[in-house]
């Protein structure tokens, strides 16, 4: 019996009676726990009696476990609890987590290889979310890996993700050398790089705080095993992927004490070089995992030197080498988060997933999102239409009563009435093409930011109402811009187009006007120029087409002896009137737009969010408790 399966069948604390040993590392194991007052499973992670001896090092178990334990988020495994057991030499520190089923990332690859670019980026913004969800709490992980990755069965056929391991890698830099020595043989001075033999890089992200003198010695150790496996086959059978297993204790490239921390396989540049740490070299590691699970190998391979020196010097294989499958866009956004300079790569994590989210998702999968909409919210959209096309109605009645009466007008009549009623049809037009597009960009922005509010006209109405005026101010505008277009030729008329498509819900979303709004308009465009020219071609030849079967379903036709009978003249005018049905499903998709475009960019809709809630309060109390982010943490605490 080794010195780790001893345990098995004690109880901690008098709470956790370990009932397995589950898998080791160079710092303790992992055991299949029962919880007594639940009689519940649990993860518990064990360390090792011998670190136990150094204080510095149980004050930072400490500080990470709480740290650890205040991440929530739904793609996190859960801390539930810490503590420490026993007396003298055999004391020793636990971590407690919830019991997952399913299997790592590195299982799936083992088997698979290389991944569909759709679960990839599924993958990934789950990752991403539970990321950045550290960052925003001043955590780094510093140790992202597939086998850190664990993919949890939903009961539904699917998976849910869950990264391991936040807050806790960092504890391995306060053990002494003496206690690294313990875990495994270090290799002789002379087989270190000397870039890399000094290492500083705080797990929590603190770029001012100074350097610890005692993490100045931390060592590399090239020849150290890196691939601990859960079981004690060198891999998993795809019986045993079927089964249950446990957080934290697949830990091929596991940190082990007195090793630079990070799996070189996975470390970012400046990790590396041991310099001071942010959010960027986690969204490094994230290209990595991104890279590997397209390319069936992450980018650079080798013993533990060579590979990072590599990561510091040597530039990544194009992904399209590998997999030509990947489209282009995509093989960019993934290339960006593999940069050097830590200042071209996405600036988050979240950025990183989105941009990859909306460079996968082409025109195609917009638009079936806009025919989606349009039937869900059908009835919303055509009460919509049929408000806002009441002046185009009247104007109608009045053109179909002109036409009836214009053989009997003189000319001087005709120039009286015809032109006052052709620039009425055309004010008519824009004022409820304007508030169709307005109150549907606002409509459409409130499902992605918040999908449980159910839609109300009277409330996007009523933000239209608050901002008509630069609204109306921005519109006309580009109204001028197109005019001065048309005047010079019809393309550059069609270019201001283009250029602008997107100042509706920058106005309206983003309390922007005029020349800002503009700008910020053209600005989301020139994030992909196709994308929004082939949507504008689209947006015109939609309507050319529907006027042009709905001709034809009437009968109309301009030329021989009945081109001027009652039925042309009423039709033509009525014909217009389809529009009551083709503009909602036309103007949902600039919306769209506007968010794909946000997208590619990496943003958020914090800010959209913000402003709609200072537009348009939420009055329900559950509501607000949905929107409101749970504070876990009490206010009178320790920093950690």
């Amino acid at each position: 019996m080794t010195s780790l399966e001893r345990y098995v069948g004690e109880v901690l604390d008098g709470k956790y009676r370990l009932e397995r040993l589950l898998g080791r590392g160079g710092m303790g194991a992992v055991y299949l726990a029962t919880h007594l007052g639940t009689d519940r499973y649990v993860a518990l992670k064990l360390i090792a009696p011998q670190f136990m001896r150094n204080q510095e090092f149980v004050e930072r178990f400490k500080r990470e476990a709480r740290a650890a334990g205040r991440l929530r988020h739904p793609n996190v495994v859960d801390v539930t609890d810490f503590g420490f057991s026993g007396e003298g030499n055999d004391r020793v520190a636990y971590l407690v987590m919830e019991y997952l089923d399913g299997c790592t990332l590195s299982d799936v690859l083992a088997e698979e290889n290389r991944l569909p670019l759709y679960w990839v980026v599924d993958i990934l913004e789950q990752v991403c979310g539970a990321v950045h969800e550290a960052h925003q709490q001043g955590i780094l992980h510093r140790d992202l890996k597939p086998d850190n990755i664990w993919l949890e069965p939903n009961g539904l056929g699917g998976y849910r993700v869950k990264v391991l391991d936040f807050g806790i890698a960092k504890i391995a830099e306060g053990a002494s050398p003496t206690n690294a020595l313990a875990a495994g043989s270090a290799p002789a001075a002379e087989s270190i790089p000397p870039t890399i033999a000094a290492l500083e890089a705080d797990t929590m992200i603190n770029p001012a705080a100074p350097a610890e003198s005692d993490e100045s010695a931390t060592m590399i150790l090239p020849n150290a095993q890196e691939h601990t496996r859960m079981f004690d086959s060198p891999r998993h059978t795809a019986g045993a992927m079927r089964g249950t297993a446990v957080p934290g204790t697949a830990a091929a490239g596991l940190t082990r004490v007195g090793s630079i921390l990070g799996t070189p396989l996975y470390m970012s540049p400046e990790q590396c070089r041991g310099e001071r740490l942010d959010a960027r070299s986690d969204v490094y590691s994230l290209g990595v995992i991104a890279y590997q699970m397209l390319a069936g190998a992450p980018p650079f391979t080798g013993d533990t030197a060579t590979v990072i020196r590599s990561h510091t010097d040597a530039q990544p294989g194009p992904v399209r080498l590998v997999n030509k499958k990947v489209p282009k866009r995509v093989a960019r956004v993934l290339m960006s988060a593999l940069e050097k300079d830590v200042d071209k790569r996405p600036q988050t994590a979240i950025a990183f997933s989105h941009a990859m989210r909306a460079n996968l998702d082409g025109l195609g999968v917009l638009y079936r999102r806009a025919f989606a909409l349009y039937s869900e919210y059908f009835p919303k959209f055509i009460k919509l239409s049929l408000l806002a096309h009441i002046p185009v109605i009247i104007v109608t009645g009045l053109a179909i009563g002109y036409r009836f009466a214009e053989p009997r007008l003189g000319l001087g009549w005709k120039l009286g009435l015809g032109i006052p009623l052709a620039l009425l049809q055309m004010v008519s037009g824009f004022v409820s093409g304007s508030i169709i597009a307005g109150v549907t960009a606002i409509i459409v922005t409130q499902l992605a930011v918040a999908p449980m509010k159910p839609v109300e006209l009277h409330a996007a109405l009523k933000v239209m109402r608050r901002r008509w005026k630069p609204f109306l101010k921005t519109g006309l505008n580009v109204i001028g811009r197109m005019a001065i277009g048309f005047v010079l030729l019809i393309v550059p008329m069609i270019v201001v187009q283009v250029r602008y498509l997107l100042w509706g819900p920058v106005v309206l979303m983003e309390g922007l006007e005029g020349k800002a709004a503009l700008k910020r308009a053209r600005a989301l465009g020139s994030r992909s120029w196709r994308t929004i020219i082939l949507a504008m071609l689209i947006q015109f030849l939609v309507p050319a087409i529907v006027g042009g079967i709905i001709g034809a379903l009437l009968g109309l036709n301009t030329t021989g002896q009945h081109a001027h009978s009652w039925r042309i003249r009423v039709t033509s005018q009525l014909a217009q009137l389809v529009n009551i049905f083709v503009l909602p499903l036309l103007a949902i998709v600039p919306a769209l737009l506007y968010l794909k475009m946000r997208q590619f960019g990496g943003e958020t809709l914090t800010d959209v969010m913000a402003q709609l809630e200072e537009l348009e309060p939420t009055k329900s109390l559950w509501r607000q408790r949905m929107r409101t982010r749970l504070t876990v943490t009490p206010q009178t605490r320790t920093p950690v």
